[in-house]
């Protein structure tokens, strides 16, 4: 992306003329960008760098290439991110179906926990120790109110 970016600027710079603004009296000089065939022994007329055939046709095929370089990046990077997006989603899953399984698991202990203790109290025969209490409690009462009722008898 920073490549392609940087190849549109020197494009658009390169591209356009150099402008004198209004205030400057000097005269710009436009560089000439011709092309020169040069063979071997000849003298250039300008200083610069002198690529090879081989040279030009590397960078020019470079330039061609960038723009799919850069869109394979870009789809590299967009399919990383994709597909750590449905390995987030796949593991929220398995742990949403993991808590229902547990939840399941739980529900079926309960309901068979209440299940036992209902049959063990409606099996259960009633204890006998409610109704010895009871009658023990009877006995005493009455058997206070018979001594009371003797003493007072004796008394008068």
């Amino acid at each position: 992306m920073i490549k392609k970016v940087l190849i549109i600027y020197l494009a658009a710079f390169l591209a356009l003329p150099p402008v004198a603004l209004a205030d400057q009296t000097e005269e710009v000089i436009v560089p000439d960008y011709t092309v020169i065939p040069v063979e071997a022994g000849d003298t250039v007329p300008f200083d610069g760098v002198l690529l090879s055939l081989d040279a030009a046709a590397k960078v020019l095929s470079e330039k061609r290439f960038t723009d799919a370089e850069c869109e394979l990046r870009l789809e590299y990077e967009l399919q990383l991110q994709r597909e750590d997006y449905e390995l987030q989603l796949n593991y929220k899953d398995i742990e949403i179906q993991s808590w229902g399984d547990k939840y399941e698991s739980m529900m079926i202990l309960k309901t068979a926990e209440n299940d036992r203790l209902t049959d063990l109290v409606t099996n259960q025969k009633p204890a006998a120790g409610p109704l010895l209490v009871a009658l023990g409690f009877g006995i005493g009462t009455l058997t206070s109110l018979g001594i009371f009722a003797l003493s007072t008898e004796i008394v008068k």
